[in-house]
């Protein structure tokens, strides 16, 4: 199963790699920022958090600016060696693509020194390698995201079927009280009625010695 699913990845990340990665660029602080571009079937937070906790587990933390991340000198051994600065950009696809994102991905050498389709090829390759990482990262995080959401429905399931077990239980403590006060009643009826019939009696008997 593990095998066939690397396979349909791979088959993915195949098709992607020629139909899903551009040069594009992006603006940032009234700038025009160069970067890769690379689309993604998820929504823009899902592939978003997904590229960060990935970035995060390499012991890098990012600033944030106007929806931009911002990675000071940060390696990543997949492209280089060497430290870079990195700009992340993830935003909708369009309006009606709701639940796909374009992830702008630029790299500076220094001094905003950013790559262009035109810089080294064989640097930009491993990039764009790099960059399709964020399909399969998205997926992942998108089926966390399903579980924890079910996970959710369970726990409020289980909660409601408590809710009903405690009321239940309480209903039947209720039950039983009701029948007892039931019998109760009934006992009293029947001592009350023969306390009646007594009374009448003990009234017949005054009634009785009225004179003429």
């Amino acid at each position: 199963m593990k095998k066939l699913y690397s396979l349909f990845l791979l088959a993915m990340i195949g098709t992607f790699s020629a139909n899903a990665q551009i040069f594009g660029e992006f603006e940032w602080q009234k700038k025009k920022i160069p970067a890769i571009v690379t689309e993604v079937p998820h929504s823009a937070s899902i592939t978003e958090d997904a590229i960060r906790q990935k970035l995060s587990q390499l012991g890098y933390n990012a600033k944030e600016s106007k929806g931009v991340y911002v990675y000071k000198g940060i390696r990543i051994p997949e492209i280089s060696n060497e430290t870079f600065d990195v700009l992340l950009n993830v935003e909708r696809k369009s309006r009606k693509e709701k639940d796909e994102s374009n992830v702008y991905f630029a790299i500076s050498r220094g001094y905003e020194n950013y790559i262009k389709s035109t810089d080294d090829a064989g640097f930009i390759a491993k990039v764009k390698t790099y960059c399709l990482n964020f399909l399969p990262w998205a997926e992942a995080q998108a089926l966390e995201v399903e579980i924890k959401d079910q996970e959710d429905k369970v726990k409020s399931m289980e909660k409601k079927l408590k809710d009903y077990d405690d009321e239940s239980e309480s209903l039947i403590k209720k039950k039983k009280k009701l029948e007892e006060d039931i019998e109760t009643n009934k006992n009293n009826i029947e001592k009350q009625k023969t306390e009646v019939e007594n009374q009448k009696k003990a009234l017949d008997i005054l009634r009785a010695k009225r004179k003429g």
